[in-house]
């Protein structure tokens, strides 16, 4: 088996070298990004890579058990697909993220978008670990990463002259459609394909 296969792509391998380096460049950073707010939006990108890593690489299984457990198939890549995993996780995870870093509070309704994707999936996450007792692929970086950081930069976003309510409350909005619209759709397809395959 090819180690891709284990990871359901390559992406995930440049995810899990990306994230220590995301994160020792936070560090390195951490006395300027601490003067001004921009913390709340520059630990995204790292967040992100964590949990990619968690969910995919190391200890992995994000697909078989999203789709199997979470949605009901009889398969380990539908209805997600790695196609859709790839687009998904880089293409709009990654582009959000890494822009709500570079723009930062400067354009608050991105940087509220892109942490309330994070605490919607971390909020996921950990309330089906709760529910079923055991750790899921992602469970620990949504409870460490996602939740604490996500819900603290929306808190920042709200009381910082450049952000307030609108951007946060269309923050918001795009988080729950992203939670409840993506999930919506996978059951959807699962649905039009004739249920469990």
């Amino acid at each position: 088996m090819a180690a891709f296969d284990r990871t359901h792509g390559r992406w995930p391998w440049l995810a899990g070298a990306a994230a220590p380096a995301a994160t020792a460049l936070l560090v390195a950073r951490r006395s300027e990004l601490r003067a001004d707010l921009r913390w709340a939006t520059a630990t995204a990108p790292a967040a992100l890579l964590w949990h990619q890593t968690e969910e995919w690489l190391w200890p992995g299984g994000f697909l078989p058990w999203m789709n199997r457990e979470v949605i009901g198939a009889a398969q380990d890549e539908f209805p997600i697909t790695r196609r859709d995993g790839l687009v998904i996780n880089v293409a709009i995870g990654w582009t959000l993220a890494g822009a709500t870093a570079v723009r930062g509070l400067d354009a608050p309704a991105l940087a509220a978008s892109a942490l309330a994707v994070n605490v919607a999936n971390g909020a996921m996450h950990v309330g089906l670990a709760a529910r079923r007792r055991r750790w899921n692929p992602g469970a620990v970086t949504s409870a460490t990463l996602f939740l604490p950081l996500g819900i603290a930069g929306l808190a920042a976003i709200a009381r910082d002259p450049r952000g307030g309510r609108r951007p946060l409350a269309i923050g918001l909005a795009v988080g729950a459609a992203s939670g409840i619209g993506t999930m919506a759709g996978m059951r959807a397809r699962l649905r039009r394909s004739g249920g469990p395959r």
